[in-house]
């Protein structure tokens, strides 16, 4: 057992609460995904008007990227995390390989599920509602695991020091925030306008 600091052990509640969200909101459409898939033509739970539509969206190829739903690989990463989330969560210490493999994981997410809701919002011109719970789980993940991880990334004492600083200001949560508003704002720009 390991002991840690209040915050610390928050972060760690707040990856995993991310994580039960993001894991709920990809078990959803990955049923909702077999439903379409066995009956194309049937209105889905999640085809909620002309810009929510999740059977649009199931429909491009964005939505299998690997070749396979992007909603297990969702599931798959959200249900581990969780997993890690709780462990350390209630004081089972993390080998740093670990902790770094799941930060690096997170951060590609990040960037994947933009990409995604880029591709959904203006290639598409759809957007499935479960994709915005999967990835308001990263953006919140994402925050965290920084918070988690900023001291022990391989940067100089200077620069830590300066993360440091920058963590104390709130400027990680401002930047976590101005990241969803951009996400927001992207959409309302497109679907907006219409």
């Amino acid at each position: 057992m390991v002991t840690m600091k209040r915050t610390e052990r928050y972060m760690w509640w707040t990856i995993a609460g991310a994580s039960l969200v993001g894991l709920a909101a990809s078990l959803i459409q990955t049923i909702e995904r077999i439903q379409y898939a066995e009956h194309p033509v049937t209105r889905l739970t999640c085809d909620i008007n002309a810009i929510f539509s999740c059977s649009n969206v199931f429909a491009a190829w964005q939505s299998s990227v690997f070749g396979f739903s992007n909603s297990l690989i969702c599931m798959m990463f959200f249900a581990l995390t969780a997993g890690v989330a709780l462990a350390a969560a209630n004081g089972t210490g993390l080998h740093k390989t670990l902790r770094h493999t799941f930060h690096f994981f997170a951060v590609f997410f990040l960037g994947f599920g933009a990409w995604y809701l880029w591709q959904s919002t203006y290639v598409i011109g759809y957007i499935c509602i479960f994709c915005l719970f999967c990835y308001a789980a990263v953006i919140a993940m994402n925050w965290a695991w920084f918070r988690l991880q900023y001291d022990k990334l391989p940067v100089g004492d200077r620069t830590r020091r300066k993360l440091g600083a920058f963590v104390k200001a709130g400027g990680d949560t401002v930047v976590a925030v101005a990241w969803a508003l951009a996400i927001i704002a992207m959409m309302v720009i497109k679907f907006g306008t219409n």
